[in-house]
């Protein structure tokens, strides 16, 4: 039945899909992505819990039985790409990453759980979770919302967790569009740390003994990190990558102020936190050798992805019933980071790929050729997937307790704070 309604709704959910697609928007700003999904889920009767991370939103679709609440999510977030084909031509934002097919699918899965006569099949209540701000902005995207009070953290998903929002859910899953259908074993963790170090200024051509070089505080500190590469172990999959924000204002003065921001991940909170730790040691030890001073400033990015072994199980077995000729592959560990991975670290929850897009994720290039692929087969997958863990009294969702958080809420929020 639910299978039935989403493809007699194939043209709708397209449509939607094209329509998204236009409206790029980034972090914490996607108003009218907000506003296309309220009126597709309102247009099916269900009333939409509004202003969540500022632009998120939820609707509940309640069986009526105890049980369970399972989550479906679409991302709403676009990043800036302005040589993309279909950015906007004023702010540069695109969905070259294709979250636009997320909102697209959760809505296709939520036509088909509506359908007349599904939810007496059902126990519990499926929650579809509009979020914001998926992908990372530079520190000061941030500041006016931080200082403001709008938000705790520059991440949608995350401050959606802080809000309270998923504190009835058990598990969640959305389906990222790629190039081929599979499923990643994990994706890093990601802190973002801002070194700036402070030197004293001198004519770099008359007087250079009076200076302290504040960028060559920078590059020593670089150069210690580099270093310490071949001590880290490959299994923890760190990655530490950045820039040079500010070297100097003129090439004959010494530098009195440089800044290096750089993004660290890892597989595992111990070996992010070890890593990011290990940042910090080289910059403060350039700037004491130099004499000079460096300040540190840090922004929580996301916490390690861990896909659900239980909701992996459903999916892959889901996949192989629509679509049994086509691969589905177990993908390795991503260097790449995901905000589902806070979630993961509290509840279980999953963030597979499907097929319909063509390019790399993040440029240019990065289009849907295969809109059914990408947000019809999608939406099935995440009716499909919901069913089983939803179907009689709830028993498969109730079953994934035994999946232990790496965190519970409240740990989670003590950790944040």
């Amino acid at each position: 039945m639910v299978l039935d309604a989403i493809e007699a709704n194939k043209a709708r959910i397209i449509a939607l899909g094209n329509e998204l697609l236009n409206t790029p928007e980034t972090a914490f700003k996607e108003i009218k992505s907000s506003a296309i999904i309220k009126r597709e889920l309102t247009s099916l009767g269900l009333p939409c819990r509004e202003g969540l991370a500022i632009t998120g939103l939820r609707a509940d679709l309640q069986t009526g039985r105890d049980g369970p609440t399972i989550a479906i999510l679409g991302e709403l977030d676009a990043i800036r790409v302005p040589s993309h084909p279909f950015a906007d031509n004023v702010t540069g934002a695109a969905h070259a990453c294709g979250h636009h097919a997320q909102g697209t699918a959760m809505i296709g899965a939520a036509i088909g759980l509506s359908a007349a006569g599904v939810k007496e099949s059902l126990s519990g209540n499926v929650a579809f979770i509009a979020v914001p701000a998926e992908e990372a902005q530079p520190a000061e995207y941030y500041a006016d919302f931080l200082r403001e009070g709008r938000l705790r953290a520059t991440s949608g998903k995350a401050q959606l967790i802080l809000e309270g929002v998923f504190d009835d859910v058990c598990a969640a899953m959305l389906i990222h569009v790629s190039t081929a259908h599979g499923i990643a074993a994990g994706y890093n963790g990601l802190v973002s740390r801002e070194f700036t170090f402070h030197g004293k200024a001198a004519h770099a051509g008359l007087c250079p003994e009076n200076g302290v070089n504040a960028l060559s505080m920078l590059r020593c500190a670089m150069a210690m990190m580099d270093a310490q590469r071949e001590n880290q172990n490959p299994a923890d999959h760190i990655r530490i990558h950045g820039i040079i924000n500010q070297g100097g204002l003129a090439e004959n003065i010494i530098p009195e102020k440089a800044v290096l921001s750089l993004l660290v991940r890892a597989k595992t909170i111990d070996a992010l936190e070890d890593a990011a730790a290990m940042t910090e040691r080289c910059a403060k030890g350039a700037a004491l050798a130099f004499g000079g001073k460096v300040s540190i400033a840090t922004t929580p990015g996301y916490l390690p992805m861990h896909q659900s072994p239980a909701l992996t199980a459903i999916h892959k077995a889901n996949f192989a019933r629509i679509a049994p000729d086509i691969p589905f592959a177990d993908q390795p560990h991503r260097g790449s980071s995901t905000d589902m991975g806070d979630l993961s670290t509290i509840i279980s929850a999953i963030h597979p790929n499907s097929a319909g897009a063509s390019g790399t994720q993040h440029g240019s290039d990065f289009i849907i050729t295969d809109p059914e692929a990408a947000y019809v087969t999608s939406a099935k997958l995440l009716a499909m997937n919901t069913i089983d863990l939803l179907y009689g009294n709830g028993d498969a969702a109730r079953a994934l307790s035994i999946e232990k958080p790496v965190l519970t809420r409240e740990a989670y929020r003590q950790r944040w704070q």
